[in-house]
């Protein structure tokens, strides 16, 4: 029995993963299944590897702030000098 769209979407995790393993025994697999998961799994990394770069670049940008804030600084203090 296939479920509803609607159905799937308001399922958990687990209740899906539950649903996958009680299946899994009786059903035949070919290769797209385990391309599909590799693909998956692929997406997870690059996905965590782009959040990685956005927090370094974040963390840049603040650094950078506070670099120009300290120049300015510097740079009005030497005009009263």
């Amino acid at each position: 029995m296939v479920r509803k769209i609607a159905d799937l979407r308001a399922a958990t995790d687990d209740e899906l993963i539950a649903e996958h393993d009680e299946k899994a025994g009786n059903t035949h697999v070919g290769t797209a299944y385990f391309m599909e998961e590799l693909d998956r799994r692929e997406r997870n990394r690059a996905m965590a590897a782009t959040e990685a770069l956005a927090r370094g670049a974040y963390r840049l940008t603040w650094t950078n702030t506070v670099l120009a804030a300290v120049a300015a600084v510097a740079a009005i203090i030497a005009l009263f000098r």
